[in-house]
């Protein structure tokens, strides 16, 4: 275990090695990659390895993905769909302080799923289709929705912080570095080392941010967890999809952490 968290810590360091040594390169190579920024008005198709400005970035999720949240709840944040989610983290009795953020993400997890193949529209095309006037001389942006609607929950090592609104996650399941902004003030900073799960959205350049605050397990979990986690996927995606396999897998992962936490609690009142 202490191996595999060591090599994520130093694939954390190579990275920010190297984003050093492309801000230490020549102007000319600055030039070349700003080329390729995306905009609204001049690129039709979004692209997950361009960068988009931040006054686009800004427009994406202050106005556009703002509205498409308001959106998705008056729609589906209600009794018929989240009964059976409040009743699935009754079941597994997350500490009362992360009960509501464990329930926020299973509902983006449950809203994405419906939206699946099995769907005529996603949540997305009907937002896309209810916004026809408004995003109709907009291709750019329709398209990153579409993008949007691709995303799955899951597991995340939060590596190398920047600050508490910046930092580096790896994907445990695929080891690939993603770098995470958050924009919700309210979120809550993260620890070097832990686990968390949430829902990434992109922003080009290799860009994320979480749809809502990340669900941060127990920083005392964190080894037994990534110890089996791939099991347990390799289990499950035998025979589900990657949405399906999640939902076991966030199962057994909110299991060890209240088997862990117990298991602390006791040896604490025994002293």
């Amino acid at each position: 275990m202490k191996l595999i968290l060591w090599n994520y810590e130093h694939k954390f360091e190579t990275r920010v090695n190297e984003r050093i040594d492309v801000m230490m390169e020549k102007p000319e190579t600055v030039e070349k990659i700003v080329e390729f920024e995306q905009s609204v008005t001049k690129t039709k198709k979004f692209r997950l390895d361009y960068p988009v400005s931040e006054d686009l970035r800004r427009v994406m999720v202050s106005d556009v993905f703002r509205d498409f949240m308001i959106y998705a709840f008056d729609l589906y944040y209600d009794n018929e769909n989240l009964s059976l989610l409040k009743e699935f983290v009754a079941e597994y009795k997350p500490k009362a302080e992360k009960q509501q953020g464990l329930l926020d993400n299973l509902f983006w997890w449950r809203l994405m799923y419906d939206s699946g193949s099995h769907q005529v529209n996603s949540c997305f095309d009907d937002y896309i289709s209810d916004k026809h006037y408004t995003l109709r001389d907009k291709p750019f942006i329709k398209s990153w929705l579409r993008e949007c609607n691709n995303v799955v929950p899951k597991f995340y090592f939060i590596g190398h912080k920047y600050n508490d609104r910046s930092f580096v996650a790896i994907d445990i399941l695929t080891h690939e570095s993603l770098e995470i902004i958050v924009y919700d003030p309210t979120a809550i900073p993260p620890k070097e080392g832990e686990i968390a799960m949430g829902t990434l959205i992109p922003l080009g350049g290799e860009l994320y941010f979480p749809i809502v605050d990340f669900y941060h397990f127990d920083y005392e979990a964190r080894e037994a967890m990534a110890s089996c986690l791939h099991h347990h996927y390799e289990k499950h995606l035998k025979t589900s999809s990657m949405k399906e396999a999640f939902f076991h897998v966030v199962s057994v992962m909110l299991q060890i952490e209240r088997m862990i936490f117990m298991k602390n609690q006791e040896t604490f009142s025994s002293k």
